[in-house]
Order: structure tokens, then sequence, then C-alpha cells
């Protein structure tokens, strides 16, 4: 009887988790794929060092995926990501203008 407390726990944890991240809104295209009115300020350098670095790898995020509070730690979290798989890293300037944008989107 232990056990099917337990297992029920680790199922309802599970589907929690299942269904918290289903709701992500996610752009699955590449940065030459996004259509320019997808993004807010299509044309500004946030926006294009979004798409640039990424739909490395990943399709793009939704920018209200995250509260304004919540970018800048996914986008560390990103960076160290990206370090790991040896694509191209954004410099720390490039970084600061891509939380910029995303900051000033989110919702």
């Amino acid at each position: 009887m232990r056990y099917l407390v337990i297992a029920a726990a680790v199922m309802a944890i599970l589907a929690g988790v299942i269904f918290s991240t289903a709701g992500k809104k996610m752009m699955h295209a590449t940065s030459s794929e996004v259509a320019v009115m997808e993004l807010p300020e299509p044309n500004s350098a946030g926006a294009g060092l979004f798409k640039q670095y990424c739909a490395q790898c990943h399709g793009l995020p939704g920018i209200d995926t995250h509260t304004a509070a919540d970018w800048p730690r996914a986008v560390e979290r990103m960076m160290t990501n990206i370090s790991a798989s040896g694509k191209q890293m954004p410099s720390d300037g490039e970084r600061d203008l891509i939380v910029n944008y995303l900051v000033r989107h989110a919702k």
C-alpha cells in the first residue's frame, strides 16, 4: 500500500511537470524560417541576435514563455548550454542586448 501511495505521488509530480511544460509557447523554426512579423521590433539588434543565437539549438521560444524577471536566468542557463555544445557564443554585449530585448517585450 505504501508503494502505491509513493507511485501515485510520483505520477502526480510527473504529470504536473509534463503539463506545465506542454503549455510553453515555442516557435518551431530556425532563425531563417521565423517570419519577421512574429517578433516585436523585428529589425532591432535584440531580435536579430535572439534569432541568430537562440535558434542554434532549438526553435525560438515565444517571448511570453518567461516573465521579464525570469528571462535573465533563462538566458544564463542557455549560455551554459551553448558553451557546452560548442556552438557560437554571443559576446557579453550581445547577450545583454538579447536579455534587454526579451525583458522589454515579456508580459
